[in-house]
């Protein structure tokens, strides 16, 4: 088993870039021009609709062409090794110019928090709680509350109160973009579930596990062993995206292909549990957030994982991750069940842009897995990312007529405020409908 440092030092070696560019286009461009300004700049680029049929098969545009252009978004990535040929594009003047700017392509990651990291910052949770004890032998909560799992829900689900509200997301079509769904899955026998697959010789049937728990958290309902209560959206239409891999990572390209899925299939809420590591005052995506606010505009609203990063024990606050960093994607923090920030959970403090909007349970979740074992309790602000994202669905089944910036400011709004700072839970722990 892997030490604390050894885990930390493979997270420092993860790589950042892939070597491709994202190049935003302009919103009036036709395929026409953008096809005339690409070809004058030696460049070929294919469009995701001439992939429609596999949508797997997109990953050819980088082997017949130079790159790929998703219609939805208005954005181009272009292969490796075409630097000068971008910088060519984006620097043109003109009011015609149809290649607006460029940023590089990263490399995202599956957010779950590792045991190692989980169980030290348990202990040291533990320890804090131990020197709140009164002479009277009670322990004195800054919070004023606890949850715990029981036989009628998993804590997560007593303190969102889901079972106090009549809403089940019923006809909200949910995207889940992350390692795939384990499809055999035993309480989803006859759920119906539209899937996609946008990693290169994988299949949608998730060999990672992450997927698997998030959907179960956002749209499962309950253990059909036992009656357990451990998912949020019940009755919401159900749309897997396999964007990271069975090992759980992937790229901005195949992110930018499940969200235009998504959004072409009107999924009216994409939930992210995936990232990377941002710097202190590194600033956000500015291509991701232009899209964030084209999909808000289109009326559907992402929500992502704001990170693992922190390490709060030893009074180290991580800034929040990419893409959750960028204003117009809701950016979701983990509590445990003591209504306190993870230890791992990332901060907003970097100042343009990355701060945290709400939290969500986050702490040993109880959820579906994958085969054989098929439940599994974990850890990250992954998993409390489809809390917030499944009780989104039932506001919106409340108010079908809503925006998505009418659903973002009732979830802020309703949220419970907690007693501690703004930067690490943003408006407060996530509340389901009354």
């Amino acid at each position: 088993m892997l030490t604390s440092q050894e885990i930390e030092q493979q997270t420092e070696k993860k790589p950042k870039f892939t070597g491709k560019q994202l190049v935003m286009l302009d919103s009036n461009a036709t395929n026409k021009t953008i096809n005339t300004q690409a070809k004058n700049a030696s460049l070929k680029l294919a469009t995701f609709s001439d992939y429609k049929n596999d949508v797997q098969d997109f990953y050819k545009a980088f082997d017949e062409a130079d790159g790929i252009v998703f219609e939805q978004f208005g954005v181009a990535v272009v292969n490796e090794q075409k630097e000068e040929q971008v910088s060519m594009l984006t620097r043109s003047s003109g009011s015609k110019n149809t290649f607006i700017y460029s940023e590089p392509e990263r490399y995202v990651y599956a957010l779950n928090d590792s045991f190692e990291e989980f169980m030290r910052g348990y202990k040291s949770a533990v320890d804090n709680i131990f020197s709140k004890i009164t002479n009277k032998g009670k322990i004195s909560s800054v919070q004023g509350s606890s949850f715990l799992d029981d036989s009628v829900a998993s804590w997560g689900i007593h303190a969102t109160n889901i079972l106090k509200t009549k809403f089940t997301g019923k006809g909200v079509n949910m995207a889940i973009l992350d390692t795939g769904f384990n499809l055999k899955h035993p309480d989803f026998v006859g759920r119906s579930i539209t899937s996609k697959s946008f990693i290169r010789g994988q299949r949608v049937n998730d060999q990672n596990g992450h997927g698997s728990h998030c959907t179960g958290i956002l749209t499962g309902d309950i253990k059909k062993l036992t009656g357990r209560r451990y998912g949020v959206a019940k009755d919401a239409n159900i749309f897997i995206g396999k964007v990271l891999s069975n090992a759980g990572d992937g790229s901005d390209s195949g992110i930018l292909a499940g969200m235009e899925w998504a959004i072409t299939n009107g999924c009216k809420i994409i939930s992210m549990s995936l990232g990377a590591s941002v710097e202190p005052n590194e600033d956000f995506s500015n291509i991701y957030n232009d899209l964030a606010k084209k999909a808000l505009s289109k009326g559907t609203l992402i929500i992502a994982a704001a990170g693992n990063d922190s390490r709060r024990d030893r009074d180290k606050i991580a800034p929040v991750n990419h893409p959750a960093n960028c204003p117009a994607i809701m950016a979701v923090a983990a509590v445990d069940n003591h209504s306190n920030v993870a230890n791992f959970s990332c901060g907003g403090i970097n100042p343009n842009g990355g701060q945290v909007d709400i939290a969500a349970p986050g702490v040993d979740i109880y959820s579906s897995w994958k085969s054989p074992d098929d439940y599994n309790s974990i850890s990250g602000t992954s998993m409390a990312t489809p809390y917030v994202a499944g009780i989104a669905a039932l506001y919106w089944e409340e108010n079908p007529k809503a925006t998505a910036s009418d659903i973002w400011l009732y979830l802020i709004q309703n949220a419970k405020r907690l007693i501690l700072n703004a930067s690490d839970v943003g408006a407060g722990l996530v509340q389901a409908p009354k």
